[in-house]
């Protein structure tokens, strides 16, 4: 033992604990070091390249319209040359337990130039009925005239299909068909609205503007 650390015995005893520091640091790291080169560094290397499923963007909660409002069927633009003829093919599925009476109608400002066959029908359960709607273009049609009519489908619920009968040269006959699902909503769903009559809240509504005998 030299003079310093005799006149000095505290700086020994610093000395002798950092070296035990320094050799606890190095013997971590390399028990470290020797875990990344076995199977846990291979399971932490595996976790890493992983990709974690994305969370969907939307909870899908989106409320829709009200019961009592009409279920749209979409809209339909059929394109007729002049002398021609626009038809649309509803195809009425009856998808309850019950037999029910449907009806084809049209409203609109072409309303009394569309011919449906046949307007009204019984569907027995789990059968379907085609009604045609055609709508005759005049041979001296002007070149982009259009037609614009509202077909309603009242059956369980209350259907509308919004029909564009659009004249064109190079158009021709146009022939479209049409899925309608009439189906009683027997699904409680957590948006329903508990004032709503079910399973067929349109039976007995009206298409707007017109009445039935």
């Amino acid at each position: 033992m030299n003079g310093a650390q005799s006149d000095n015995p505290l700086a020994g005893i610093s000395q002798l604990l950092t070296d035990l520091v320094d050799q606890g640091l190095r013997m971590g790291s390399d028990v470290l070091d020797s875990l990344g080169r076995g199977p846990l560094g291979q399971l932490a290397g595996s976790m890493q390249k992983m990709q974690m499923p994305s969370l969907p963007k939307r909870c899908g909660c989106d409320i829709p319209p009200p019961c009592w409002m009409p279920k749209g069927l979409g809209d339909l633009t059929s394109h007729v040359c002049p002398g021609g003829a626009a038809t649309v093919r509803l195809l009425v599925t009856n998808c309850g337990l019950t037999a029910r009476v449907v009806q084809v109608q049209a409203t609109g400002a072409a309303a009394g130039k569309v011919t449906i066959t046949p307007a009204t029908a019984t569907i027995e359960p789990f059968e379907q009925v085609a009604f045609v709607a055609s709508l005759a273009v005049p041979a001296d049609a002007a070149e982009c005239q259009a037609e614009h009519v509202l077909l309603w489908v009242r059956g369980c619920h209350l259907h509308y299909l919004r029909w564009t009968v659009d004249v064109r040269s190079r158009g021709g006959h146009a022939c479209h068909e049409i899925d309608v699902q009439d189906c009683p909503d027997l699904v409680h769903h957590w948006y329903d609205h508990f004032y709503c009559p079910r399973p067929c809240p349109h039976e007995q509504q009206q298409v707007p503007g017109r009445t039935h005998g």
